[in-house]
């Protein structure tokens, strides 16, 4: 392996550790370059525009990272990490993957000093896990050093996107994380590798099977119609059907006693692997094939960043319901360049006194079929960092349009910005407004559709992201009464405006921000500003719970943020855990700590 593709994997994992610590942990004690050199009579030389000081009391060490680039969104660019010599009385270059073992082992013994039984501290765990993705980020960046086009390419397709993320989740600190999936298994199924395979097939008795649909043909039919398609002599008895399998979650189900024993009574045939090959898309979990008119998404026995990856059966019961009950609201017809990804059909099989068995499968809606695959990139692809020397796909993006239209690079940000604005934050504040519904919009489950360059068209997809309000529970459920079963799709308006403000403002808007200031695009400044104007115009036209909810997001002086680093520290698995909770904490609120300056401003000028 080349020495370079360590280095940016270890500078990608570093980044994303000191973010992390620093907005969930410790903030930091911070000054401007010039003024801390010369307080600290520093002899190194730093170019950046501010550094931030962490201090472990708990092990009487200093540390110190150069901020190259301060984000008001909160995801800043660290450059030299330095450590106090209190024996030479000066500051010191330290190496990055020992700093931030150091910081781990400093969160280890806050946590026993609190005492906190609850949140435990699993120390060795987040130390495997960190290095693990470290190295699985080092191959993954080896393996496409010399493949800029397909990785950051304006014109790309859906699937060329999917396979583009090499860091990650930009707020995780073990983002390429993947515990479960050995390294001779990642040429196939990780998708940054650009693998392909078959699915692992079993035929069951009908009697074991439970499925549901909504479209004209039932989810059995589906899949066996899309297997003959490569295989046209395959015959299926009337009284028994096929499920496909992920082959890793193939292999762990032949390893399980029922299994076994179901196989042994001829309940279950195992056909091995076979059919049309597909590609895994970024959860890894989901698989999508062009030319096929459904995704399918599985059950897989890989820790993926926070959680062990498996579909549960309230999950298939709730993709089916939601998918029926967005056709019912009308809401994408009104709003047409707002789309929902759905879930519409699901099929598993049943196995005595176990609610999931491990066969669950969902058939998911494929639109980018053909044609309509290209230009077709999710946002988490679109702003994450380009490797060194390249340009992020929406910098790209960008300047192509600036030299088409002859225009201002700024000026072409701005619109491009108002457009995406418009399709994929504004509509889901309505659709939360309008119905109660609030969703899991992070930047990998949003999608959009760059085909022109400008965005317009945004792609919503998660079955386990909906949030339905408490106070529409009656209204919606007499619209489809199949609701009254999915309970746990209810929520209070008070957690629901947690998870929506970190889900949509904190990691999905706040990232696409982020990506322009870094890029010099536009200013974060002008763009928090503008975001601030449009939420204020918008408010005075809403009249349910989306008015509160622009309210808070307009005044709090901070707003609620998922902590990644916490919830991996305690190893809280968020998806088995009761309402599926992380450990969340609080950060400043960009919109009101630019509005405070501004009046500072204007009070100040008023003096003078």
């Amino acid at each position: 392996m080349h020495h370079s593709a360590k280095q940016i994997a270890e500078n990608a994992t570093f980044q994303a550790f000191i973010n992390s610590y620093l907005r969930e942990v410790d903030s930091g004690h911070w000054m401007e370059s010039r003024e801390w050199i010369e307080e600290q009579q520093v002899s190194i030389p730093l170019s950046g525009v501010a550094v931030a000081e962490i201090e472990l009391s708990g092990q009487s060490v200093k540390f110190a990272v150069e901020v190259l680039y301060r984000s008001r969104t909160g995801r800043h660019i660290i450059g030299h990490a330095l450590k106090y010599c209190s024996n030479r009385r000066e500051w010191i270059h330290q190496d990055r993957l020992p700093m931030m073992i150091t910081l781990i082992h400093e969160m280890h013994l806050m946590a026993k000093a609190n005492g906190c039984h609850e949140l435990a501290s699993h120390f060795d765990e987040l130390v495997l896990r960190m290095i693990e993705s470290y190295q699985t980020m080092a191959a993954y960046i080896e393996a496409r050093m010399n493949d800029e086009d397909s990785l950051y390419s304006e014109d790309c397709t859906f699937i060329e996107a999917e396979q583009s993320l090499l860091f990650g989740h930009w707020l995780h600190p073990t983002p390429k994380s993947r515990q479960g999936m050995t390294g001779w298994q990642q040429p196939s199924y990780a998708p940054e590798l650009k693998g392909q395979f078959q699915l692992h097939y079993f035929q069951f008795d009908r009697e074991m099977v439970k499925e549901s649909s909504n479209d004209k043909e039932t989810a059995s039919q589906i899949i066996l119609q899309s297997i003959k398609k490569s295989l046209p002599h395959l015959t299926v008895p009337e009284k028994e059907c096929l499920i496909p399998m992920h082959p890793l979650q193939a292999q762990w189900l032949l390893q399980q006693d029922y299994v076994r024993e179901a196989i042994e009574k001829g309940l279950i045939k195992d056909l091995g692997s076979m059919g049309p090959y597909y590609s895994a898309t970024s959860s890894i979990r989901t698989v999508y094939n062009t030319e096929e008119e459904w995704m399918y998404k599985f059950s897989v026995p890989v820790k993926i960043t926070n959680s062990l990856r498996k579909n549960r059966f309230h999950e298939l019961r709730a993709g089916t319901a939601m998918a029926e009950l967005i056709k019912k609201i009308r809401f994408t017809e009104e709003h047409p360049v707002f789309r929902m990804i759905d879930d519409p059909a699901y099929i598993t099989a049943i196995f005595p006194g176990q609610k999931e068995s491990g066969f669950e499968v969902i058939l998911r809606s494929n639109p980018f079929q053909g044609k309509k695959q290209r230009g077709i990139t999710s946002i988490a692809a679109l702003v994450q960092d380009p490797l060194p020397g390249m340009r992020s796909r929406l910098r790209r993006t960008i300047e192509r349009i600036a030299l088409e239209e002859s225009r201002n690079i700024q000026d072409v940000s701005m619109e491009w910005f108002r457009k995406y604005w418009k399709c994929a934050i504004e509509p889901l504040i309505r659709l939360y407004d309008e119905h109660g519904m609030a969703l899991e919009a992070h930047q990998q489950n949003s999608v959009l559709d760059l085909s022109s360059g400008y965005p317009e068209t945004y792609f919503y997809r998660d079955n386990q992201g909906y949030y339905l309000s408490n106070l529409h529970r009656e209204k919606l459920c007499k619209l489809l009464p199949e609701l009254e079963e999915c309970q746990e799709l209810f929520y209070e308006d008070a957690l629901i405006q947690e998870r929506f403000t970190y889900y949509l403002f904190m990691n999905q808007l706040f990232s696409v921000i982020s990506r322009l200031g870094q890029d010099d695009l536009i200013s974060e400044d002008r763009l928090i500003k503008w975001c601030r104007n449009q939420l204020s115009s918008l408010e005075k036209g809403l009249f349910g719970q989306g008015k509160g909810f622009i309210r808070h997001i307009l005044q709090s002086e901070k707003l609620s943020y998922k902590a990644n680093l916490l919830t991996r520290f305690h190893d809280v698995d968020e998806l088995m855990a009761k309402n599926e909770q992380a450990v969340y904490t609080y950060l400043p609120n960009p919109f009101a700590a630019m509005k405070k300056e501004e009046n500072y401003a204007e009070a100040a000028s008023a003096i003078v």
